[in-house]
């Protein structure tokens, strides 16, 4: 069969085969697929496809008429358009995942270990390799690191996981147990710190997207961020054994996902500059490669304009509009002021886009504003409203903005532009420091923050979009956590953190389990008005149910058919 190896690095998103790839590599011998240098070269990029468990954009499809949902749409932030009509969609938010083959679209379970295996098929037989040492190094730490990253994609959707340290033979006994979260999370920080003593800062333009120190001190902060939540550490689920949380509860677990984090805010490249800053332009950063340190982990997706004709507004030709924001979004983005729209006297929820902090703009569409050259109409009987119930359409009032490049098109004349998944940027690493710091020196919730470092990084996330600093000291242990968790909703949005942080806070079971809300929008001549109640009551969009069971994925039922060494987590039959 012939072999197609996809490349993704320095922009070169196409798929080769020639005859080097005749034959799958992890079928060669080890002599025969590792002595040419191209064809390591290849086996190690054949890798990247997996990252963020080789999704991105609108991975929820399904039963739907109109494409895939954004992830965050099973969560309080956004809903699919039409409502209803996505089928994996409707799977989380009526809580029936399932063990079944097609029961749980986020399951990722084959995929995941199939990447583990590729990956240890690589450093098995890497001794072969006749290039640099430097090189094979390089190659080492790049598979080390996706094998990381594959545990941790599947420990924060299971908990404890069967490790794969080696190829499995799957002619002998793959009964293979699960491992402790504890076992797991040693495991995948181990990883993570050999592939930071073999992979460099940064590369040349030319390899753009590979991953560096930075990636793997990044997934090390990720991997002990999840092992200090909640979730896993002081408040497990009512039946969690070692297999989903510690036997014990320890704070000190803070201080480690803390310290994991700082080493990427210290990092340095060898002539002393910081490896990773900031883009200067939050809304420009998402289509940004050139001069763009703040990207740490990204999955590539080349030149397109798939997002914009998934998730514009509807009313345009062929766009689907599949993305509506809910109004708890809306909400969570503080005014110039600094305070929430509930807490601001000079806040006008019928002008809900003025004097906002600048991620409300760039992240959420509205009736007014201007793409492609129009104004958006969300309101009632506007060109982006659904004509009927059913039909294609913003439901609650506004739209999802973030990943839409206003200088794309997604009509003739199509224009495209670059749409990389940030699976971790500098923005996330401040804030997972923030709330880990906040977390370990705090003996109360009604203790004074007093660490200048914790405000430190969460101003210099408010600093980029201009947002009210916020003084040290000002805060409680507590304020700071809701301060920092918003921060994470507004600044994260979109990019499938939403979902995996309420479980890990053991939020999950109240936010997930109540309805999302929007605005009835109406234009009179030229005045547009907001309505946000019917006789007296919210307007309920969607209703959602999360049973405890879903603080865990249940693993797939064709995986325990093959292994009967697994365990099952709480609650799943």
């Amino acid at each position: 069969m012939k072999k197609k190896t996809t490349i993704i690095i320095a922009g070169l998103a196409a798929l080769t085969s020639c005859s080097l790839n005749d034959i799958p590599l992890e079928q060669m011998s080890g002599p025969m697929a590792f002595k040419d240098s191209v064809r390591v070269e290849a086996f190690v990029n054949e890798l990247y496809p997996y990252l963020n468990a080789g999704l991105s954009y609108n991975q929820l499809g399904g039963t739907g008429s109109f494409g895939g949902a954004m992830f965050d749409s099973v969560t309080d932030l956004s809903c699919y358009a039409p409502t209803g009509d996505c089928g994996n969609v409707n799977l989380f938010i009526q809580g029936t995942i399932n063990s079944a083959n097609t029961g749980n679209p986020d399951s990722r379970w084959a995929e995941l270990y199939q990447s583990i295996r590729k990956a240890n098929v690589f450093l098995n037989n890497i001794k072969y390799a006749t290039c640099s040492q430097a090189h094979i190094d390089r190659m080492k730490g790049e598979a080390i690191l996706m094998k990381a990253l594959s545990h941790l994609e599947l420990f924060k959707r299971f908990g404890g996981i069967p490790i794969m340290d080696d190829v499995l033979d799957l002619a002998g006994d793959i009964n293979v147990p699960r491992n402790t979260v504890e076992e797991t999370v040693d495991y995948i920080c181990g990883l993570c710190d050999q592939a930071a003593e073999l992979l460099p800062t940064k590369y040349p333009d030319s390899e753009y997207g590979r991953l560096t120190k930075g990636a793997a001190y990044g997934t090390k902060a990720m991997t002990l961020l999840f092992a200090a939540s909640p979730l896993y550490n002081e408040n497990p689920i009512d039946g969690a054994t070692p297999l989903q949380c510690y036997p014990t509860p320890d704070r000190e677990r803070w201080k480690y996902a803390a310290e994991a984090a700082k080493q990427v805010l210290d990092l340095k490249n060898p002539d002393g500059t910081p490896a990773h800053v900031l883009y200067p332009d939050y809304k420009s950063y998402f289509f940004t490669r050139q001069n763009n340190t703040e990207s740490i982990i990204m999955k590539q997706q080349g030149m397109t304009y798939s997002v914009e004709r998934a998730d514009g507004p509807a009313g345009y030709q062929d766009v689907r509009g599949n993305a509506d924001v809910t109004l708890e979004l809306v909400n969570a983005f503080e005014t110039k002021n600094g305070l929430l729209p509930s807490e601001d006297p000079e806040y006008d929820p019928q002008k809900p886009y003025e004097n906002r902090d600048e991620r409300f703009t760039a992240n959420v569409l509205y009736s007014g504003a201007q793409l492609w050259g129009r104004q958006v109409e969300y309101f009632v009987g506007g060109k982006d409203y659904p004509a009927s119930k059913g039909n294609k359409g913003c439901y609650t009032g506004f739209g999802m903005y973030k990943h839409i490049d206003p200088n794309a098109r997604p009509f003739t004349p199509v224009v495209n532009t670059y749409h990389d998944w940030p699976v971790l940027r500098l923005a996330e690493i401040y804030l997972i420091y923030a709330e880990c710091m906040n977390e370990y020196l705090g003996n109360s919730d009604d203790d004074i923050c007093n660490d200048e470092s914790v405000y430190d990084a969460v101003n210099k996330v408010r600093a980029r979009v201009h947002q009210k600093q916020i003084p040290a000291g000002s805060l409680t242990r507590l304020q700071m956590r809701e301060l920092v968790q918003r921060e994470r909703t507004v600044e994260l949005c979109f990019e499938d953190k939403r979902y995996y942080d309420l479980r890990r806070w053991r939020l999950a079971e109240v936010v997930l389990n109540q309805p999302v809300h929007g605005a009835k929008v109406v234009k009179n001549g030229d005045q547009i008005e907001y309505i946000y109640e019917i006789d007296g009551e919210p307007i309920v969009i969607e209703n959602r149910i999360f049973p405890m069971k879903m603080y865990y994925h249940p693993i797939p039922q064709s995986e325990y058919n093959k292994n009967t060494a697994l365990e099952k987590n709480p609650g799943w039959l």
